[in-house]
This record gives structure tokens, sequence and C-alpha cells, in this order.
């Protein structure tokens, strides 16, 4: 059974806020991994497109069981290693790791983002995401988002939807789970992962994705960040 919204969660409740960090406060993802695709089916005169390799780059990576754990790009080395592999390629990973790194580490912030953290102002907030550390820590330094916490994955040891991430994030916080929001872009890993702490949730659907009839309820969905200030009485 899918995870359900807390029993009585309401946003008058909420003192602080986590937000996931790409796909909901920084515009990257999709786009990097398919110019690296190309370049791959490019340089190594593939007879799969772009669009293929990359699903079967997404199955390798996925399937990585991350015991012992592994950080996003040691997980992001290994299954293209496999996808090579898979595939018959004889091909380095370590250069394509190397340029989707450097790709993502080029990430802005959504149009909207300054304006509703400053709007949110007072409020506690931090960000939980499945990130290596130092790479969104510039990332967010570049740009002047400040949050009270950055919990990534590497410092966690830890991926969403695990509860070890979201953990950290209450601790240092300061505030009980039930009087938290989190926002994020993914149903299982945001939404479903933090409602089994007890807290809740608003689904970032930018793209206007229909839910799946088994996927997690958030008890709020909007189109970008800006949805959120109605919802918690704040103005832009």
């Amino acid at each position: 059974m899918s995870p359900q919204p807390p029993s009585g969660a309401s946003m008058d409740r909420i003192r602080a806020i986590t937000f996931d960090a790409f796909g909901t406060i920084v515009d990257t993802g999709r786009d990097a991994l398919i110019r690296i695709s190309e370049r791959i089916v490019r340089d190594l005169f593939l007879e799969v497109d772009a669009t293929r390799f990359l699903e079967r780059w997404d199955v390798h990576f996925f399937g990585i069981d991350h015991d012992p754990f592994l950080t996003i790009a040691e997980a992001s080395g290994v299954s293209l290693a496999r996808t090579f592999s898979e595939l018959g390629v004889d091909g380095d990973p370590d250069p394509y790791v190397e340029m989707l790194q450097a790709e993502w580490q080029r990430a802005s912030p959504y149009p909207e983002v300054r304006g509703v953290l400053e709007a949110l102002e007072g409020t506690p907030r931090a960000v939980v995401s499945n990130a290596d550390d130092a790479m969104l820590k510039e990332i967010l330094s570049r740009h002047g988002l400040q949050f009270d916490a950055v919990l990534t994955s590497e410092a966690c040891r830890s991926y969403k939807p695990a509860a070890r991430i979201f953990e950290a994030a209450i601790r240092e916080l300061g505030v009980s789970a039930d009087r938290i929001l989190h926002v994020g872009d993914s149903l299982e890993a945001d939404v479903g992962g933090a409602q089994r702490l007890g807290m809740a949730t608003a689904w970032v659907n930018r793209s206007g994705e229909p839910v799946k009839a088994d996927s997690p309820r958030p008890n709020l969905t909007v189109r970008d960040l800006g949805g959120l200030l109605p919802a918690l009485g704040r103005t832009d």
C-alpha cells in the first residue's frame, strides 16, 4: 500500500520546511544526461540512439543496491561501465562522468525560487537531497541560496526515500516531524519517504505529470514553488 498524507496534516501547523534540490529548487537533471548520452553515442559510434542508451544507463543506475554506499558520482561510473558492458562497448566511463558532473555543476535555481525563499524568511528550512555533498553546497553557495541545514545522501550515507536523511533534517531543524513540510518533485523519494515519518508533503509537478493509482498522495500539489505561498499564508 502506498503512503498516504498524515492524518490531520494541515498547512497551518507547519513550522519548518525541507526542500529537495534537483528538480525542485535547482533546474537540472535529464537534459544533462541526454547531452552526455548523445556525446557517448557519437564518440563510440554506437548503433543505438541517445534515448535508448540513456534508458539502459537508467536501468543500471537505479539497479545499484548501494551496499556498500556509493556516491552519485561513483554510482554514475559503475552504472555507465555496466551499460558499456551490456552493449559490448570497450569504453572508459570516467571522462563521461566528469562531463556529467560539470554539467550538473552549472545548475541554476528556477526563476521563482529566490522570491519564494525571501517570502519564507524566518521559517526554518533545510535541503534534503540525493546528491553529492561538495557539488550541491557549491551550487547553493554560488547562487546565494541560504538554508539552515543542507543534508545530502553522501553526508548521511543514505538515499531518499529511506528514513535516515529525513531523520537527520528533523534533528537539525529541531521541529517535530508533523510540523515540517517536505517539498519535492518525486512522489516516491520525496512524498513517500517524508510521509512515512509523519511529515506533511508538497509535490512539485512542473510538467503536469499524471499521478499513478498506487503512488503516494501529497497534502499539496503545486506547479512551482510559488504555489506554496498561498497555502502557507504567505505572499511573495
